[in-house]
């Protein structure tokens, strides 16, 4: 095996050179947005006068003289397809060069090898899906042509034909010349690595593959934002702004900045999509136009960071110099309730400017405390929640903005969610309470009992501490294998007693002595040693204080026990009544009711579009999808099942053009549309919770 540093287009100018896919890799995959970072980048290195842009390795095998690709095959169709577009726009006039024949040399040099045209007359020869499509990008010369040589219609279902078309565009309106952007391309240095007869190909592919560790997207921002100053200010900004994030985030920098793009942009990236979104949002928030173009306030960015980071450590770690905010804080830890860390985050900072005292910032958190656990209690699916914590802050502040108190408007806001973002109502929760299994709750366990021990008394047993390291467990008064004296005290109906009973709270409890305890009878775990009447847990006074254990007195603790959970975890009542209604704002993935509901804009990848109708809405969706995917989109209207029944080549009343030669029904049912933009978002990759939609109730004008 050898490797050397080389550039990319010295290798594609070759005498004779062809890169050959062998039949065994996959089909070229690069999607829209992995040729828009690479045109990016380059657009970058003329912008900056890098001189080299480093664009990883290729790895080939090299008999009678073609390169076959083990590995960098992506990579390296991306840069034909760009090269063919830019000689398609040279001969079409939509871009000029100094140079009258580069066109001419890009084909002869890069694309078109001349002496193999009774053959593969194609520099690149990819694997059979492709190839057609291939083929027919580089027969789409534009300009003069000779008229005897057909020119084969593009495979629009191809990410071949989808990405050269992308390049078109890109090419025809960018900013910088084409001879720049050649030199970028020429730029692109590669490690060129050919494998010796001997080698194993696939080892070495693996190996490849299999690195390690991986950057993080936490190293991946890091050096994003500290990597173009000067030294000086990269020690200085690392010392003061980065190592400080790191030691409030308890080092899961990446975990922090995923909450905190939430917080500030109202949307959560994916884990693996942290680093591009921060880019994104870096260079959007914090531009500095005196840095170039490019260039961020990494000052202020970080200066940011570090306050947001501050609140972060609080959540984790309360310690924000009030008592009844950190014991609200600790409750909302202990639920382990990170969805809700967009909105804390959002939280701590309208209260470090003076927006909410204390008093307020603690009702808030234990109305969401309540709200989340409410909902774990009543078994409510948590899909959605991360879209409501994250929109929660933006929408108090625009009511407020219209003379709303900010703790009522949060309360209000909460308490009137729909679907499975509801709030549960007393007779829900009580339902709940009295009727589910806590048992078999895994480390819930820990905040339940807590809670249900200590309330908010100062006076306080360390339940979770206990139950954690098994200094305490939980304890069934009624056993769960009953013993004959257990059976004879339950009575005849004992089998149905014990089924219904054995798992509700009424029958738990907590206890340092289990195995002490065992199956004893009820008698014997109140008046031993160390019984039930010794016990110091509040929980398991009124039980001690019980003449016996059975159907009558479960069904008076399970009373009891409501009306606790309704004091521990209560509903928020609020004062607050809009003077319209407030957009509702749910996503694509949420399970809200949609009809009923008047459509008023949408949001799809932070991007926010009026709609007044749901019919425009789907055709405007569509169209930004098909420019996403269009290649996915295509085969849709090519296609024949569901969804792809409900797409036409061709204009139909009942359907809505949304890109060149490519309809959709429309008109449908709100839950149809609904159902076929879900279906259409899973077959293309994207996800559902990037469609948000703004609605208020039909009657509202």
């Amino acid at each position: 095996m050898n490797g050397n540093k080389q550039n990319l287009t010295y290798l594609m100018e070759g005498k004779k050179t062809r890169f050959i896919i062998p039949v065994y890799q996959r089909n070229y995959d690069w999607r829209i947005e992995n040729c828009a970072r690479l045109f990016d980048d380059l657009v970058e290195v003329v912008k900056t006068g890098r001189e080299e842009h480093f664009f990883g390795s290729i790895v080939s095998q090299t008999p009678h003289g073609d390169r076959v690709l083990i590995d960098g095959q992506q990579r390296v169709t991306t840069v034909f397809l760009l090269l063919a577009a830019i000689r398609r726009q040279l001969r079409d006039g939509k871009v000029a060069a100094e140079e009258p024949g580069l066109a001419d040399d890009i084909e002869d040099d890069y694309l078109i090898d001349k002496r193999h045209r009774r053959e593969q007359k194609l520099r690149l020869k990819l694997i059979k899906s492709d190839s057609a499509a291939l083929e027919a990008v580089l027969a789409d010369v534009g300009g003069e042509r000779d008229a005897s040589e057909p020119r084969p219609a593009l495979v629009m279902e191809s990410n071949v034909t989808q990405n050269y078309l992308y390049f078109l565009g890109r090419v025809e309106s960018m900013d910088v010349s084409v001879e720049d952007l050649m030199g970028a391309i020429e730029s692109l240095c590669i490690i060129d690595i050919t494998l010796d007869p001997t080698d194993d190909a696939q080892l070495i592919f693996e190996s490849l593959n299999s690195t390690g560790l991986d950057l993080s997207e936490a190293d991946k921002v890091r050096n994003f934002v500290l990597m173009n100053l000067d030294q000086g200010r990269q020690e200085e900004y690392y010392d003061g702004f980065w190592n400080p994030i790191e030691l409030n985030t308890d080092y899961q920098v990446s975990d922090f900045i995923r909450f905190y793009l939430a917080a500030v942009e109202g949307k959560t990236p994916a884990i693996k999509k942290v680093y591009p979104a921060f880019r994104v949002f870096a260079r959007k928030r914090y531009h500095d136009g005196e840095a170039g173009e490019l260039g961020i306030d990494a000052h202020g960015l970080l200066a940011d960071m570090l306050v947001y980071s501050g609140h972060y450590r609080n959540c984790i770690h309360p310690a924000t110099g009030s008592p009844k905010v950190d014991r609200a804080l600790r409750n909302v830890r202990a639920l382990e309730a990170n969805v809700a860390y967009p909105y804390l985050l959002g939280l701590l900072e309208y209260r470090r400017k003076g927006l909410v005292d204390d008093d307020g910032t603690a009702a808030i958190l234990g109305a969401l405390d309540s709200y989340v656990f409410r909902r774990w209690v009543c078994n409510i699916q948590s899909a959605g929640l991360n879209k409501i914590f994250e929109t929660l802050q933006g929408e108090a502040e625009k009511a407020v903005a219209a003379g709303a108190d900010y703790v009522d408007a949060v309360k209000y806001l909460l308490t009137h969610k729909g679907g499975t973002g509801r709030f549960p109502d007393d007779a829900e929760f009580s339902e709940a309470v009295a009727t589910r299994d806590f048992y078999r709750i895994g480390n819930r366990k820990l905040y339940l009992y807590d809670r249900l021990e200590n309330g908010d008394s100062k006076e306080r047993v360390e339940v979770a501490e206990g139950l954690l390291d098994g200094t305490f467990s939980v304890e069934h008064v009624m056993p769960q294998t009953p013993s004959d004296a257990w059976k004879a005290s339950l009575g005849p109906d004992w089998e149905r007693v014990h089924a219904t009973w054995l798992h509700r709270m009424a029958n738990l409890t907590i206890t340092a002595y289990n195995s002490d305890y065992s199956n004893r009878p009820f008698e014997q775990k109140r008046d031993m040693r160390d019984g039930l009447r010794a016990s110091g847990f509040r929980l398991n006074q009124w039980i001690a204080s019980q003449d016996e254990w059975g159907e009558e007195q479960l069904e008076e603790r399970s009373e009891r026990l409501v009306r606790q959970f309704l004091a521990t975890w209560p509903m928020p009542a609020s004062s607050y009544v809009p003077q319209s209604a407030i957009p509702d704002e749910a996503a694509l993935d949420s399970d809200v009711e949609f009809t009923g509901r008047r459509l008023t804009a949408f949001s799809f990848m932070g991007a926010r579009y009026p709609a007044k109708q749901w019919n425009t809405m789907v055709g405007m969706v569509m169209g930004l999808v098909a420019e996403l995917e269009p290649s996915a989109v295509y085969s849709l209207v090519a296609g024949t099942t569901y969804p792809a029944s409900l797409f036409r080549a061709h204009s139909e009343p009942g359907y809505t053009e949304f890109h060149e030669g490519a309809y959709v029904k429309t008109a449908s049912s709100t839950i149809e549309k609904i159902d076929l933009l879900r279906r259409v978002f899973d077959l293309c990759g994207i996800d559902q919770g990037d469609l948000v939609f703004e609605m208020v109730p039909e009657d509202e004008g």
